[in-house]
């Protein structure tokens, strides 16, 4: 028996007027789609997924259901997907785990550039270098001065093995030669106390999570892990301005399929979730959940970044000294 961790449906209005887009097959698709989340319902994903679902549910015609299978890394729920039909009615919203956990876990088996192939890209979601209002650095530079003079009494805060945060302070630490210590938290909103009493140093966190704390004063930002600015802190420079752009991280959000999906079908979707993403109010329902919307991708272009991340952290995991569990 299935046991199904979270179901959201997204229930399309069928239109009489909808056709078949061209070069698609003509039957596709003639039942609902599963949309699956390899985390918890109710966090950053699944938001992403149920938006989608829903803009792409309205373009193709029929119900996406938005199946949440969290557990292991997010190991339990891309397995399942590597090993469903690849009939194009089985999905799955890729984040960088996707990439990472087969490096992170032993019990991961799937190979992102062979397992799958990739339908759209949604968007990519920037963190906030951020530090405690006492703490003596205003920006990444002083940041990484002051780290240096005090090797080993510098310290982050860890939201989760394997998440951009971590793997975005993980590689500031290797960049920048740094003694920094990581503290592991279950997210950020449990460590931000700690963070803000000055008890931790530093950490990479969500505009959402940290942007009420910049605005109060609590926190500083001193940089965007992005590739450009945000809108809501307008005055912060990106990684790469400060320097730092080898260490930046910047999480993204894809939809793919299993290996072996009918390309005609993947067209089809993709075209779907292109579509969807030039909605205005999808672009914003997208914006208000820290998201910058990416630009309408090929597949073959999906496919690309999947292997050139896949290759960058094959590279970078064993200079890290991050090792499988």
């Amino acid at each position: 028996m299935k046991i199904v961790h979270g179901i959201f449906v997204i229930a399309a209005a069928l239109s009489t007027a909808w056709t078949p887009m061209a070069g698609a097959a003509p039957d596709y698709p003639s039942r609902p789609i599963s949309l699956v989340v390899p985390f918890p319902a109710g966090g950053s994903p699944d938001a992403y997924a149920r938006i989608m679902a829903e803009g792409m549910a309205e373009r193709l015609g029929t119900p996406l259901v938005v199946e949440a299978r969290p557990g292991a890394g997010s190991s339990l729920g891309t397995q399942y997907v590597a090993r469903s039909q690849p009939d194009g009615y089985t999905l799955m919203l890729a984040t960088l785990s996707f990439v990472t956990s087969p490096l992170l876990y032993n019990s991961a088996s799937w190979d992102a550039a062979n397992d799958f192939d990739g339908i759209a890209e949604i968007a990519t979601a920037p963190s906030v270098a951020v530090v405690p209002a006492a703490f003596p650095a205003n920006t990444l530079q002083e940041f990484v001065d002051y780290a240096k003079k005090h090797p080993g009494e510098v310290n982050y805060l860890m939201p989760g093995r394997g998440t951009s945060m971590h793997l975005n302070s993980e590689l500031l630490r290797l960049v920048a030669d740094l003694d920094m210590v990581a503290v592991p938290y279950q997210g950020v909103p449990p460590g931000l106390p700690d963070l803000m009493s000055g008890r931790l140093s530093m950490t990479m966190s969500p505009m959402s999570l940290v942007g009420p704390h910049i605005k109060t004063g609590a926190l500083k930002a001193l940089a965007v892990a992005a590739p450009q600015r945000l809108q809501e802190i307008p005055d912060i420079p990106t990684f790469a301005e400060t320097g730092f752009a080898d260490a930046e991280v910047v999480s993204w959000y894809t939809i793919v399929a299993p290996a072996g999906t009918p390309p005609d079908v993947i067209d089809k979707l993709n075209q779907a979730a292109n579509d969807t993403l030039r909605d205005p109010k999808v672009v914003e329902k997208l914006v208000n959940i820290g998201g910058i919307v990416s630009d309408p991708k090929t597949p073959q272009e999906v496919d690309a970044l999947l292997v050139s991340e896949a290759d960058r952290w094959r590279e970078l995991f064993p200079k890290m000294n991050i090792q499988a569990e």
